[in-house]
C-alpha cells in the first residue's frame, strides 16, 4: 500500500467517526415545548413563564427557525451574524416594525432541547429587555 493510499484511509476513516459526532449535534425534528421568561423595566410580573408548543420539522431544524421565536404580524426583524459551531449558537437580530428593536442572543443545544438568552434594546424603553427562553423535545408531532 502507498503513502497516498494510506493517508487516504486515514482520511476516511476519521471523517466516518465524525459523522455521528456531527448528527448529534442538531436538534431532532418533533414537537418541543419552548418556556419564555422575559424581564423589562416596569413589566408586570405575569410575563414570566409563558409556555408554548412548537412543531419543528427538519427544514426548520437546517436553518435557524429552531432559535428563533415565531414572528407576529407586521414584524420585519431580520436575523444578522448567525454562528453555529460545537453545540452552541449566537446571532444578532434587528427590527424596524413595529417598533425598532436591536438584539443579541447566545444559546447552546442538544439533540432533544435549547437554552437561549436574548437582550434587546428598544425605542422608548427604559432599559433593555432579557428572555431566557428554554425548549425541550416532547415527542413526534401528531399533525
Amino acid at each position: 500500500m502507498t503513502t497516498i493510499q494510506k493517508q487516504l484511509l486515514r482520511s476516511i476513516a476519521a471523517l466516518t467517526l465524525a459523522l455521528p459526532l456531527a448528527a448529534a449535534a442538531q436538534m431532532k425534528p418533533g414537537m418541543y415545548e419552548y418556556t419564555v421568561k422575559i424581564t423589562m423595566p416596569g413589566a408586570p410580573a405575569n410575563m414570566s413563564g409563558q409556555t408554548m408548543q412548537r412543531c419543528l420539522a427538519a427544514k426548520d431544524l437546517a436553518g435557524s427557525k429552531a432559535y428563533q421565536m415565531p414572528q407576529g404580524p407586521g414584524s420585519d426583524c431580520q436575523v444578522k451574524d448567525m454562528v453555529e459551531n460545537a453545540g452552541k449558537f449566537s446571532y444578532k437580530m434587528a427590527c424596524t416594525k413595529p417598533q425598532k428593536m436591536d438584539g443579541t442572543v447566545q444559546g447552546s443545544f442538544t439533540q432533544t432541547g435549547m437554552n437561549m438568552d436574548m437582550t434587546m434594546t428598544m425605542d422608548g424603553m427604559p432599559g433593555p429587555m432579557t428572555q431566557s427562553i428554554t425548549a425541550k423535545r416532547l415527542g413526534d408531532c401528531t399533525q
